[in-house]
């Protein structure tokens, strides 16, 4: 091995210079060779005395003194620049949050309120306090018409803001240098984060919907008086919930947002279409309608014929659809019995209900008389097909059966009328007409029937007050002054027959006091009626027959006639009755009249006056609590002749 240098030794690193090794072996020698033609040959040899050893491995290269120092000193250098470069960012992370600390970036807003520059808790807490006034403004959601709308407020719908994920929207308000510098840079608008109540939005919509939604119209046929009479169909609408939902979540603050006010808002409408078509109309009007109006139909029970009218086919007729949207024709067979009732008492005999009525001071059950008739039910049947025939087919085939009446012998037997419940009389001056028309008007109600829920008009009862009915002219109160009319002293019977049921304890259905008060009436307690104006009706609302029995004596020169009306059933109510003192009079005033059928009038006070009635039941349970006030008015004084003092 070759020696190593003193430098090596010590570690010293040197470059490796070949020239400074020893040899190691004997150099050979050259001697001179032969020579053949030009050229000259030498001839080397070499002389080995023992085995040549392997040449040395050449020293490692040495490295000098300022070559090891090199990379130590950059190390140096790149760590000294790099904690100045740290140094310089903490000095500048120091002045941002310094100069930003943990504000939000100046010139936020939301929804148009300054945040900029608050911290986080001060941003939630002004957001808190002014969003709602600003973001909560009612909700219009339109109809396609843009006439319809329907208010909702925001927050009672489930639309309300985030306000923490809002504030946490805006840039700053935190340590990151990233947020620090996006501080100082400032911002603008920031949208509020919106925090929709799914099941809360979706109920206000559906409440909505139920009063957008229209039904679609059908078309229809019907029929009136005789006579064909079409509406033509109509599309319905139906709000889309679900959609409609959507689109106003994602007009709040979504996707679909707007500037505030949020506004108007069209909801999502599917459109319906009716079941029955114009076209199945028209198939209905052709194939049915206008064939069942041609013509009577008529009925045929063996040799006894009788005709329905279409007037009278129409009143029980309609047509409605089926399942598919077809129209159907139905004839209600007992509407048609009813109203044809005249008409078909022509074939077979009709028959008579039973009835209670007051003989020789005492009721007397009138036994029911069955009939031959049509039932109802077959003529339907027989009718229906015969509509839309023509000529001598439009004929329907019926047979007569035995007809039950309504009310049965027996069932008249267990109505309970038995005595005299109430009873009141009332007289009147001599006057012929009175005479005549009271007893008239007391002859048709006397034996009145009423059935348990039924009700008294007497005007139904009595009819029209004409000379046909047996009426004549009388006196009769109108506009405050008394004149001749048809019918003039009715308003007795119908004084009269009120009291009595007054004082029954039975429902007061109508009545009304006189205008003017005449002294022969119980005060506050009496009734007037008037064709076509004023009826006097009651109820019976127990669970008796009530019948109804009058007592009629007729006037005479110097004689009062009078009028007395029982009722009879079972006494079921107790009644008190009262009236109050007479407040609040009125002077009349005179009327001077010079036409030729003028009628001089003295006159009377008007008052006012309050009438009470209270009704027990059976039970001692109050039924009835009544307070009925009225106000007569004054009868004024006419003179007949000119006003002297014009």
């Amino acid at each position: 091995m070759t020696d190593q240098s003193p430098s090596q030794r010590d570690g010293t690193a040197g470059s490796h210079d070949p020239a400074d090794a020893e040899p190691d072996s004997t150099p050979p020698s050259v001697s001179p060779g032969d020579k053949s033609g030009d050229e000259t040959h030498t001839t080397v040899s070499t002389t080995v005395d023992a085995p040549a050893e392997p040449p040395p491995a050449p020293p490692p290269p040495q490295e000098s003194a300022d070559d090891s120092a090199a990379p130590r000193r950059t190390a140096r250098r790149a760590g000294i620049a790099a904690a100045i470069v740290v140094a310089a960012l903490g000095v500048a992370y120091g002045v941002l949050y310094f100069v930003a600390g943990d504000s939000l970036a100046r010139g936020a807003t939301v929804a148009g309120i300054d945040v900029g520059g608050m911290t986080p808790s001060e941003a939630e807490a002004t957001l808190a306090e002014q969003l709602p006034g600003v973001v909560d403004a009612p909700v219009h959601l339109t109809m396609a018409d843009g006439e319809t709308s329907f208010e909702i407020v925001p927050s009672e719908a489930g639309l309300t803001i985030d306000v923490p994920a809002t504030v946490a929207s805006v840039p700053g308000g935190s340590a990151n240098p990233v947020s620090l510098v996006r501080s100082l840079m400032g911002t603008d608008a920031v949208a509020p984060v919106p925090a929709v109540d799914e099941q809360a939005l979706t109920a206000a919509v559906e409440d909505v919907a139920n009063g957008a939604n229209a039904e679609p119209v059908n078309g229809s046929v019907a029929f009136d008086g005789g006579k064909v009479v079409t509406s033509e169909p109509q599309n319905g609408v139906a709000v889309d919930v679900e959609a409609s939902v959507e689109r106003l979540t994602a007009a709040y603050f979504g996707d679909s947002s707007t500037e505030l006010p949020i506004g108007d808002v069209e909801l999502v409408v599917d459109e319906v279409e009716p079941a029955v078509t114009a076209d199945e109309v028209q198939r209905a009007v052709e194939k049915f309608a206008e064939p069942a109006m041609s013509a009577p139909v008529t009925v045929a029970a063996g040799d006894e014929t009788a005709e329905i009218p279409p007037d009278m086919i129409a009143q029980a007729l309609s047509m409605s659809p089926d399942g598919e949207g077809v129209l159907r024709p139905k004839l209600d067979a007992a509407e048609l019995a009813d109203v044809a009732h005249d008409v078909l008492a022509e074939i077979g005999q009709e028959g008579k209900d039973a009835t209670v009525t007051i003989q020789n001071g005492a009721p007397v059950v009138v036994p029911a008389q069955p009939g031959q008739g049509v039932q109802p039910d077959t003529l339907g049947e027989a009718i229906l097909p015969a509509l839309t025939e023509s000529g001598a087919e439009r004929r329907a085939e019926v047979e007569l059966t035995e007809v039950e009446p309504e009310l049965t012998t027996e069932a008249a037997k267990e109505l309970g009328v038995t005595e005299v419940v109430s009873e009141f009389t009332t007289s009147f001056p001599h006057a012929e007409y009175r005479n005549v028309n009271i007893g008239t008007a007391a002859a048709s109600i006397d034996n009145t029937l009423l059935l348990p829920g039924e009700e008294f008009s007497l005007n139904e009862i009595v009819g029209e007050r004409t000379e046909a009915n047996g009426f004549t002219a009388g006196t009769i109160i109108n506009g405050g002054r008394l004149e001749e009319s048809l019918g003039g002293g009715v308003s007795q019977v119908a004084t009269t027959t009120f009291h009595a049921a007054y004082v029954a304890g039975l429902e007061d259905v109508e009545h009304w006091p006189h205008s003017i008060y005449f002294d022969r009436y119980p005060v506050g307690q009496e009734a007037t009626v008037a064709w076509g104006a004023k009826d006097m009706r009651f109820a019976n609302d127990t669970p008796y027959g009530v019948v109804v029995d009058t007592s009629f004596t007729p006037s005479s020169p110097g004689s009062n006639g009078s009028l007395t009306v029982r009722l009879w059933s079972t006494k079921h109510y107790k009644v008190e009755t009262s009236v109050s003192e007479r407040y609040d009079h009125t002077s009349p005033r005179t009327i001077y009249d010079t036409s030729e059928n003028c009628a001089p009038q003295g006159g009377s006070q008007g008052f006012s006056i309050t009438s009470y009635r209270k009704v027990w039941d059976p039970d001692g349970k109050l039924v009835k609590d009544e307070e009925d006030p009225w106000a007569y008015n004054p009868n004024h004084k006419v003179v007949c002749g000119a006003d002297p003092d014009r």
